[in-house]
């Protein structure tokens, strides 16, 4: 039975978008630096700043160790009320 392919659903903020523009706003408000966040996460500065651009995809490992980095949920990652 062949099943048509149904275009991809859209989201008002692009879900990258989202994430990169929180990951700014949460640093600043604990006056952290790409660095310190780096380290906090286990993560490089260069992953971080790769994901505040944009220019990355990441895993769901990924979000959780800039969560704990941050110590916020995962969920207030994608928070669309900021």
């Amino acid at each position: 039975m062949h099943v048509p392919k149904l275009p991809k659903q859209k989201t008002a903020i692009p879900t990258k978008e989202l994430l990169a523009k929180n990951l700014v706003r949460l640093r600043a408000e604990q006056q952290m630096s790409q660095e310190d966040l780096s380290y906090l996460s286990g993560l490089s500065r260069t992953v971080v700043g790769h994901i505040e651009r944009q220019q990355r995809n990441v895993t769901l490992e990924t979000l959780e160790a800039l969560a704990a980095g941050l110590k916020v949920s995962v969920r207030e990652l994608f928070d669309e009320s900021h």
